[in-house]
This record gives C-alpha cells, sequence and structure tokens, in this order.
C-alpha cells in the first residue's frame, strides 16, 4: 500500500508540473541576478522579465593568463515556463553596436521570439559593458555637421589616440574570432549545449564566424542584412550607396505623383552637387531633438553621405525626393533633420572595436576607397588614417573565405540595402547547403521587423526547416509611396 501511495503521489506531481520536454535542460540562470531597470527603459516589462550578469573570460584567449575582463550578459527569460531547451544567440551591428543596448527593444518587437525560447545578449568585448573600447568625440552633437571632411577626420585621429592611451585594454585582442570564443564560453556557462545564431549586418559576419568555430553548439542561424566573409565591409561603400540612390531615382521616376513633383530630380541632384563642389555653403537649421538653432557647411560629400544615411530606412528614404528638392533650393533643413534622426545622441557605437575588427580584418585588404561619381567611401576614408596606428590582432590564415554548412539557416536581405544588398546573401548561401535567401522588395537595411517578417523568423526557428517556411506574405512590402512636399503630418501606408 506504501508503495502504491508513493507511485501515486509520483504520478500526481509529474502530472501537475506538466510533460517535460524531450532534449530539455537546466539553464544556470542562477549564475544571474534580475536586472535593474534603467531609469530611461522604454521596454521596462523586458528587463523586469530578465536576468543580469557577467562572464568573465581572458582578454589574451590564446595564453589564458593575465587580465581578465567582464562580459556583460542579458538573458530575456522565454514567455513559456518550460522554454526549448535551444535558446536565439544575438548578435548585434557595426562592428561596435552592444546587444544589451539594442536588444530589449528589438525583442519587444520581436516577442514572437521569445515564445519557446529564452533570448541571450552578449556585448561583444569592446562594447556596452564588456570593457568598452567607446571613444566620444569631445565636440557637442553637431560637431560633424560643423565642420569639412578634412576637419572631422583630423578630429577623429586625434580623439582616437588620446582614447589608445587611456584603454585598460589591448586592442590588437578584440577581433571576431576571439570575440566569438567568448561567446562560446557564455553559452558554457550558461549551460546550453547547442543554440541558435540571429545575427544582423556585421553581427552576420560574427555569427558566421562563430558556425565555422563551434558547429558542433549551433542549430540554426538566421542571418539578416548579410556580410559574408568573402566580402570586405568597406570595399564597396560608395558602390552600393550609389546603386541604392540610383534606384530611389528610378523609382520616384516610376511612381506618378513622385515624377509629376519632381520631374528633374536626377538634374537637380548633379547641379546641386556641383554648385557644392564650387563652393560649400554655410547653412544653419534646428536641430530636430534639442530645438537649438546650429551653423554649419555643407559640400558635395557631407551632402552625399547625409543621404546615404537616409537611405538605410525605407520610410525615412520615401522623404528624399522633397528633401532634394529643397536642398537644391538652398533649404538644408529636411536632409540635416533627417540625419540627426537617425543618429541620435547616445547610439553606443563604439569606435574603438570597430577600429579593431576593420583595421585587424578587412581593411588589409583593400588599399582604394573606390569612391563614385556622387558617393565617397565614408567608412574606408575614415578608417584608413586610423588604421595607420591602431594595433593589429591576428586573423586565421582561412578567415576570408566562404563558411561551409549544411546546418539549417534563413538569410534576409532587402532589395533597398544600400551597404549590404541581396548580392552579399547569395554569396553566402552559395556554401550553406541547407539555407534559404528571402529577398524582399520594399525593405533597406536590416529586414527583421517589416511586416510579416518576424513571423517567417519565428516559423523557421521553431521548425528548423528553410524549405517549408512559408514567405510568400513578404511579397507584400513594398516601397512606401514618396513623399511630394513638406506638408504631410506623417509616412504614407505602405
Amino acid at each position: 500500500m506504501r508503495v502504491a501511495l508513493i507511485l501515486a503521489c509520483a504520478f500526481l506531481i509529474t502530472g501537475c508540473t506538466g510533460p517535460e520536454k524531450p532534449d530539455s535542460v537546466a539553464p544556470r540562470y542562477d549564475r544571474l541576478a534580475p536586472c535593474k531597470r534603467p531609469p530611461d527603459a522604454l521596454v521596462g516589462q523586458i528587463y523586469d522579465e530578465s536576468l543580469c550578469g557577467t562572464v568573465s573570460v581572458f582578454e589574451d584567449r590564446s595564453r589564458r593568463d593575465g587580465r581578465k575582463i567582464d562580459l556583460n550578459v542579458m538573458l530575456i527569460r522565454a514567455i513559456d515556463t518550460v522554454p526549448d531547451p535551444d535558446p536565439i544567440f544575438f548578435l548585434d551591428g557595426g562592428p561596435g553596436q552592444a546587444a544589451t543596448s539594442d536588444g530589449p527593444a528589438l525583442f519587444a518587437q520581436l516577442d514572437v521570439l521569445r515564445k519557446r525560447r529564452d533570448i541571450v545578449l552578449v556585448d561583444q568585448r569592446g562594447t556596452g559593458k564588456s570593457n568598452s573600447l567607446a571613444c566620444e568625440l569631445p565636440e557637442p552633437e553637431d560637431a560633424y555637421f560643423g565642420s569639412t571632411l578634412d576637419e572631422i577626420t583630423r578630429l577623429q585621429v586625434s580623439t582616437l589616440k588620446d582614447c589608445l592611451k587611456r584603454y585598460d585594454a589591448n586592442p590588437a585582442l578584440y577581433t571576431t574570432p576571439v570575440a566569438m570564443d567568448d561567446l562560446d564560453e557564455v553559452r558554457e556557462y550558461l549551460g546550453y549545449e547547442k543554440i541558435n545564431l540571429y545575427g544582423v549586418s556585421y553581427g552576420t559576419r560574427a555569427a558566421l564566424v562563430y558556425l565555422r568555430r563551434h558547429p558542433g553548439h549551433v542549430r540554426s542561424v538566421v542571418l539578416d542584412s548579410v556580410v559574408p566573409l568573402d566580402m570586405s565591409i568597406p570595399a564597396h561603400v560608395a558602390i552600393d550607396a550609389q546603386a541604392a540612390f540610383d534606384r530611389m531615382l528610378a523609382d520616384c521616376r516610376n511612381q506618378s505623383p513622385c515624377n509629376t513633383a519632381f520631374p528633374d530630380l536626377a538634374d537637380e541632384f548633379a547641379m546641386l552637387r556641383k554648385r557644392l563642389e564650387l563652393a560649400p555653403e554655410k547653412v544653419e537649421v534646428r536641430h530636430p531633438v534639442t530645438g537649438k538653432r546650429i551653423s554649419g557647411i555643407i559640400g558635395p560629400n557631407i551632402l552625399s553621405r547625409l543621404i546615404r544615411g537616409v537611405l538605410y530606412e525605407r520610410r525615412l528614404a520615401s522623404l528624399l525626393p522633397v528633401a532634394i528638392h529643397e536642398a537644391y533650393e538652398h533649404n538644408y533643413e529636411p536632409i540635416v533633420a533627417m540625419s540627426f534622426t537617425l543618429s541620435p545622441e547616445g547610439s553606443g557605437m563604439s569606435i574603438g572595436l570597430m577600429a579593431s575588427v576593420l583595421c585587424s580584418e578587412d581593411m588589409r585588404l583593400i588599399t582604394e576607397p573606390g569612391d563614385t561619381s556622387d558617393f565617397d567611401n565614408a567608412i574606408y576614408n575614415t578608417l584608413a588614417p586610423i588604421c595607420e596606428f591602431w594595433p593589429k590582432g591576428t586573423i586565421p590564415d582561412d578567415y576570408f573565405q566562404p563558411v561551409p554548412s549544411g546546418l539549417p539557416g534563413l538569410l534576409l536581405s532587402g532589395t533597398l540595402d544600400p551597404i549590404t544588398p541581396p548580392r552579399y546573401g547569395e554569396m553566402a548561401s552559395r556554401t550553406l547547403s541547407n539555407a534559404r535567401h528571402i529577398i524582399v522588395a520594399g525593405v533597406g537595411h536590416f529586414v527583421s521587423i517589416e511586416g510579416c517578417v518576424r513571423n517567417v523568423i519565428g516559423d523557421f526557428i521553431d521548425s528548423a526547416d528553410p524549405a517549408g517556411v512559408d514567405a510568400s506574405c513578404t511579397g507584400d512590402i513594398q516601397r512606401p509611396l514618396f513623399f511630394t512636399n513638406l506638408s504631410g503630418t506623417g509616412f504614407p501606408d505602405d
């Protein structure tokens, strides 16, 4: 009777707790603590449901000796009380952006991804709170707008040389392969066997590096705005921006209202650039965030860099025709205001980490900027003088070879993207034999949050079957209608 009662109780206990999921694991939640909600958090509930902490790793992973650094970690708990055993590890862009800064707001929008899985955010070494190599310009937020390109370059070089003296770090050890070995140590520390990689922009490059170095711990990989290993990040910045800009001009011609409002848009832009080449103009505009009046000098390349930044975001880019027309008419306020909207104060980009990664990696392969008639290669022209003195790390001999894998993969590209257009996704997919590349016509850089794409990603991660995912809904995502004047109160419907 006693044995029967014990067995009955055991059965009842099992029934009350629900069936255990196959291959379930016990993540080491005890190694983290409840997160403190930042005072200005717009997504406070995410912090309330998350765990935070640090993982200490050797700065010099090859020696496994000397200085240790703390990697900042945030774990957003799955909504399901019994989550699937394979979490999603998010890899941020840049290089230089911090996952714990961008991740909470992102996954508040991509809540479908955390229904069944934990989300793990790790600030890559040199970013965020992971021994940051941030190097802030000592000037106010309008420093770039109020300076010529030569002045900007001198300011950046001087500031980075000063920062280099102050770092408690060896920047040569802050490369992508080292950071991905850090990530695997975090995976092991938290008790996960396999993970799903989700990378955006430079984060796709990082994900591919992790896939090459630690394939046994990957279940699936999502790459949004793809940066393959055999594509040098700064090499085609001007060329790809030019292609996106030319597409914008063609799309304006093909939209009757835009073509009617701006029938000579391409000619107006060409004449505007020519005018600025002959004599850069001093302008005064109102900062869209602070309301402060700021003055500056606009030359042809400053104008093109402002436009290139706006091309990243498809809704903001719908204002470009009217902004170019207004600039042609000597009103630079719209184009400058849009650029500040895309570059808010406190964006958190670690310029030192960007220098460590790109000077050690891609910049080794490039000797010329490859400027076009309308765009200069902003990344190359910024980094070239910095890489002359920045400490450079070593990378594997096969680093720039394509990454082969048969693991499930989903690649996402936006046709309008001015920095990672679809051809780079095609390059990466050639050696990913079980991957599917989805191209979304009406999107620029960063596809995941547009329309139904978040559900496509969720279905893929749940099934790990790229061929079986229905992505037909992405065909409905088209470029928004262009604005034809400045009187609108918001973006037109897609």
